[in-house]
């Protein structure tokens, strides 16, 4: 007897006795089946289900492949697997049966929907954000075995998700809920869950702290911090790391808006000048977004190069420094090369403008008045700031535009790597060789001279060298020794003489007044300029007229004082460093009329720390020395009784 049964529009006919036709309708009516007058129809969507037919109806391999083929076609936004499934895909099977499997592409678009961080931050349209899922979908299936015509499954599930109203809404309040409103140095967001807490707090940058015995401690600058505000989450950060933050907050499916604030634009005048190299740092600043830093040697201009900087900025501006003197240096050539009016916070002043000099420490002081103003900040002397002071103005002010100035980036601290994150790398970095070409200085002789301690100094030096390893100890005791008195002396009279300037440099006040005091005896009229002396520009004026031809001074002129140009520079005791000598250098290198060449004596106590000390701050790779000589207490006065020194031989 023939007998019919159509599962999912696939026709199955068979040959049985009534005995079995009578037993098998009896299970297809169970499952769902209808007779129609020519047969058993029904729609099985089950796997279970339909694979139990196999045995029920004697099915071949081809005919179950066949109802197989046919099974997504019943299905909409559904589709045919063989094989087996990641953990990604499970939770959309609606049935199984061993490797095969029906997955719904509708419900896993509804879980991208719902949950997705990955690709919600970068999306703008309902319809873009669907057609991801679809990709998405396509993307994690492609090494499977797919039955059926998947191109028309998932145009189907496209379909229906796009017409779905709830899982539209779905799709507003999670960009609403998930958008980030971005500024330069702050972000407000929603919510904020742990992982994404944990990983902004993650953001440090290593820093060095000197101790007043010179060890040297790292720490570390928590750079972002979270706090919560109005039912809102803001997070705080440098503006070196904004971008930083936004690949974070988009990598955990935050929509990022990005706000900036409208810094005030000002039309300079500018009557600036600048000389070849001084004109290529300012256009390497530029092609570099504005943001980085020029090194320039003493003597080459650095405040001529941030003017004409400035100027093309067409931007309100921050100027940092680190003394009052130099703050009033820079609002004189502002007025005068600028045309504008800058106002100065610090040294007794509060007149902050829209272009302002500030003194550091005051900023730090007032830095919540100083964000939001400015779009250029250019800091001067930037390895001169003490790290702590650096980084509270570095890393909370907001100026997308920024400018470090610094005759040694490199720091004695080895904090240079503060300056290149917060401000920005290393541009641009003038030679003295072009600096001699263009006029600005002269070439250097260099004169080492070495002396002897005396026995009493030389068993105090051997007794703290056994019991001590601490390197400033040992530089204190040997920079101090006697024998420099009347060796400076000496060099400093026979350049009066010569009708020369001289700057004589000690790390030691006691020092200072030694050597002042015996030039005076000597006859020597000379300045003497520290820390305690309150007649300081008195002093200058007389320097600079040629009243007076010395001033002697400790560690205040080292940097951050506009000293009158000088000749010559003795330098009796310094630090070691390198940045110290390159700034007491760079006071007597610029050119002059009737100059030819500067000359820098060191004097350095024999067989000590010094000579060592004196090589690592040896300033030739930066400053290019005509001579550099080593000599002994008779050797320079055969130097000294020469009409000329450059014929020295």
């Amino acid at each position: 007897m023939r007998f019919i049964v159509v599962i999912n529009g696939v026709e199955i006919s068979r040959e049985w006795p009534w005995e079995r036709i009578a037993k098998v309708k009896e299970e297809l009516k169970r499952m769902g089946f209808r007779w129609t007058g020519a047969g058993w129809v029904g729609r099985v969507l089950d796997l279970s289900a339909l694979y139990s037919l196999k045995p029920l109806l004697d099915l071949s391999q081809a005919e179950l492949e066949e109802v197989l083929k046919a099974l997504p076609q019943r299905l909409e936004g559904a589709v045919l697997v063989v094989g087996q499934l990641p953990d990604s895909l499970k939770p959309f099977s609606v049935s199984s049966y061993g490797n095969t499997h029906i997955l719904s592409i509708s419900k896993f678009i509804r879980e991208f929907v719902r949950s997705d961080k990955k690709y919600i931050a970068y999306v703008k349209s309902f319809e873009e954000y669907i057609s991801m899922a679809i990709e998405e979908f396509r993307r994690i299936i492609k090494d499977y075995e797919v039955h059926g015509d998947l191109g028309a499954a998932l145009k189907a599930a496209e379909e229906l998700a796009l017409s779905s109203k709830s899982l539209r809404e779905l799709y507003e309040k999670r960009m609403a809920w998930r958008r980030a409103e971005v500024w330069p140095t702050y972000a407000v967001l929603n919510f904020a869950g742990r992982d994404l807490a944990a990983e902004l707090r993650s953001f440090k940058l290593a820093y060095n702290i000197v101790g007043k015995d010179g060890e040297v401690k790292q720490a570390l600058i928590n750079l972002v911090k979270i706090h919560r505000e109005n039912e809102k989450v803001k997070i705080y950060f440098p503006l070196f790391i904004k971008d930083k933050i936004i690949n974070v907050l988009r990598n955990y499916g935050y929509i990022i808006e990005e706000k900036r604030f409208e810094y005030k634009r000002v039309e300079y005048r500018p009557s600036v000048e600048l000389y070849d190299f001084q004109r290529r740092a300012v256009d390497a600043w530029l092609r570099a977004g504005m943001r980085g830093t020029i090194a320039i040697p003493t003597g080459g201009g650095k405040t001529f190069i941030a003017l004409d900087a400035t100027a093309k900025a067409s931007t309100s501006a921050l100027v940092l420094v680190v003394t009052k003197e130099l703050a009033a240096q820079w609002a004189n050539r502002i007025r005068r090369l600028l045309g504008a009016s800058p106002g100065i916070l610090g040294g007794g002043e509060h007149d902050i403008r829209d272009v302002t000099i500030a003194i550091y420490n005051s900023a730090v002081k007032y830095i919540d008045e100083l964000v939001g103003r400015f779009g250029l900040v250019i800091f001067d002397e930037a390895h001169h700031v003490p790290a702590e002071t650096f980084k509270e103005v570095a890393l909370n002010i907001d100026s997308p535009y920024r400018l470090a100035l610094s005759a040694t980036p490199e720091r004695e601290d080895g904090n240079q790597h503060l300056i290149f994150e917060s401000v920005g790398p290393l541009v641009f970095r003038a030679t003295y060789s072009e600096m001699i070409n263009a006029g600005l200085v002269v070439p250097v002789e260099h004169y080492r001279i070495y002396v002897e301690m005396t026995p009493e100094e030389r068993q105090e030096y051997r007794s703290a060298e056994a019991t001590t390893d601490n390197a400033i100890i040992l530089r204190n005791i040997a920079a101090q020794a006697s024998a420099k008195i009347p060796i400076a002396v000496e060099i400093v009279s026979r350049e009066v003489k010569l009708n020369r300037k001289i700057l004589v440099f000690t790390q030691f006040l006691e020092q200072a007044r030694e050597v002042y005091k015996r030039l005076r005896e000597a006859g020597v009229p000379a300045e003497l300029v520290t820390s305690e002396e309150r007649d300081r520009e008195a002093a200058f004026s007389r320097f600079a007229s040629g009243a007076v031809k010395v001033v002697v001074t400790t560690t205040v002129l080292d940097e951050g004082v506009d000293v009158p140009d000088a000749d010559t520079a003795v330098i009796v005791s310094g630090s070691g460093s390198k940045r110290q000598m390159i700034q007491r250098v760079g006071r007597v290198v610029r050119k002059a009329p009737g100059k030819k060449v500067a000359r820098v004596y060191e004097i350095i106590t024999k067989d000590t720390i010094e000579v060592a000390l004196s090589e690592s701050r040896h300033i030739d790779k930066v400053i290019e020395e005509a001579i550099c000589r080593r000599l002994s207490p008779s050797s320079l006065k055969d130097l000294l009784n020469r009409l000329t020194l450059m014929d020295f031989s």
